[in-house]
């Protein structure tokens, strides 16, 4: 899937008041609200709903957004974000040296090819100590390893840009089409500490199961038993701090 094409997709989306959220944003406003922020930033901000939660949750004064999505871009502008158009894959981040408090991205780097030069403008623009929140789904949850056992596609990866097959639950969306890089959390791991980020904690989250789905309940149930141990969980949400180098 182009990025034309899927650049739109999670305008408009984003939630915006708690019964809305989802496990993985509850577990992110939980970890901003231990935090105290002059300045954040929120990569993948879309139209700046979550955003403004965040910002709320770590108290942050004056409050960035970026976004490959122009009308979220606008979107976001409209509810007092400081927003701009950026392609983090290949562009840098239009912020000088040691500007940010808190720099957030929730499942962002799993739609990109180059996640080294997203990785190192983060460091850049974050202060000395400065904190890194992200979350992306884990290949290595037990979800995906019970799938690669009878033969068929890791839950968060696609085979095709056009269409869900050869998972063993095929959505009738174009859910996880545009995903390019899913990583285990302990790649993702080594990744992160390779561009000197240090590792303070680690969270499982919740997958976001179908409505329709059957036996909907009872893999609930188990998921959220999963989020215990994060490297069997369907997603991880990691807090970094920026080690100084």
């Amino acid at each position: 899937m182009s990025k034309k094409k899927y650049a739109d997709r999670f305008v408009g989306i984003t939630p915006e008041d708690f019964s809305k959220l989802e496990d993985r944003h509850l577990k992110v406003l939980e970890i901003l609200s231990k935090l105290k922020a002059g300045r954040l930033l929120d990569i993948g901000c879309g139209d700046g709903n979550f955003t403004m939660l965040m910002a709320k949750s770590c108290g942050a004064k004056e409050v960035y957004g970026v976004d490959i999505s122009e009308k979220g871009v606008e979107m976001a502008k409209k509810n007092g974000i400081k927003a701009f158009k950026v392609d983090v894959d290949e562009e840098g981040l239009p912020f000088s040296d040691n500007y940010f408090d808190v720099v957030t991205a929730l499942e962002v780097i799993e739609h990109l090819f180059d996640p080294d030069h997203f990785l190192e403008e983060v460091y850049r623009v974050l202060k000395p100590n400065g904190v890194f929140v992200l979350s992306t789904p884990n290949l290595a949850a037990i979800h995906n390893r019970i799938a690669l056992l009878f033969g068929y596609q890791p839950f968060p990866m696609g085979v095709s840009a056009r269409m869900n097959i050869g998972r063993i639950y095929e959505p009738n969306s174009d859910q996880s089409l545009d995903h390019i890089r899913v990583l285990t959390l302990r790649s993702l791991k080594k990744l992160l500490e390779f561009h000197n980020f240090k590792i303070v904690e680690v969270k499982g989250s919740c997958a976001q199961l179908p409505e329709n789905m059957k036996f909907k309940r009872l893999f609930k149930a188990v998921d959220k038993i999963l989020t215990m141990f994060p490297g069997l969980s369907y997603r991880v949400v990691l807090i970094c701090a920026k080690e100084v180098i």
